[in-house]
């Protein structure tokens, strides 16, 4: 996983609870969009974030420990989402709202029968 080192002020935002880190606040960029490791400026592990090279919002932030993102790790966010959403009395309501679900960038809606996605990393 490529390592994206962030600055004092990068740090102190993600510190804050934060999710997104933009692309002032990066001291050292590598490799292509994906999964990412996050370091502060004295190398210290901040956690796990997605990374867009091409957006002003270069990452947001997954995961502030150094737990896996992994299926299990997916499944479970998802899994938590959809159990606040339980019991909607509608047929359109909102199933996953990014980063108040800890899903940064992903918005998933129902419309009756249909579930439309977006993915914004």
């Amino acid at each position: 996983m490529s390592v994206i080192e962030v600055s004092d002020r990068g740090a102190a935002r993600w510190t804050r609870g934060h999710s997104w880190i933009y692309r002032s606040d990066l001291r050292k960029e590598e490799g292509g969009p994906g999964l990412v490791t996050v370091r502060g400026p004295e190398g210290r592990p901040l956690g796990t974030a997605l990374y867009s090279p091409q957006s002003e919002i270069r990452l947001r932030l997954l995961e502030r420990s150094e737990a896996p993102v992994d299926r299990l790790w997916w499944h479970g966010r998802l899994a938590a989402a959809l159990a606040r959403r339980d019991g909607i009395d509608a047929t359109a309501y909102r199933l996953v709202h990014g980063e108040g679900d800890g899903l940064p960038g992903l918005v998933v809606d129902r419309y009756g029968d249909w579930i439309v996605l977006q993915i914004l990393s």
